[in-house]
């Protein structure tokens, strides 16, 4: 059986293998936004897979406030069909609007990195 996802049960694992910080809220003049981390200088907003989009749009917002922004999507358990179509989506993401895109695929708590670009994928065991 596949597991859940919950965001809240990765941000720990995700602020120590990439040296994260929390974060401060941004101020956008008619509103502010809260990344869920800063990591080496880029606003990370961390989804799983299927919030993806929930994801894209408060990445957009911390770019209007002027910082680099990122996206860590979390992938439990898919079939390969599955990530390829998210993959697409997210090299799309990435070459569209800038945004850094990280992908934290797990198979219960053994989780790796995938760098996503529009030159393709870097797998990385940070």
């Amino acid at each position: 059986m596949a597991r859940g996802c919950r965001e809240d049960e990765y941000t720990a694992l995700i602020t120590h293998r990439l040296n994260c910080t929390e974060a401060r809220p941004i101020g956008l003049g008619f509103m502010s936004v809260k990344p869920d981390l800063i990591c080496n200088g880029v606003a990370y907003e961390i989804e799983c897979a299927d919030k993806v989009h929930y994801g894209v749009g408060q990445a957009l917002a911390y770019q209007y406030g002027g910082y680099k922004a990122g996206l860590i999507v979390i992938v439990n358990d898919w079939g390969n069909d599955e990530l390829n179509q998210l993959m697409d989506f997210l090299k799309w993401v990435s070459d569209r609007f800038g945004i850094d895109v990280l992908i934290l695929k797990c198979a219960g708590y053994d989780c790796e990195f995938v760098k996503v670009t529009g030159w393709g994928l870097t797998h990385s065991k940070l």
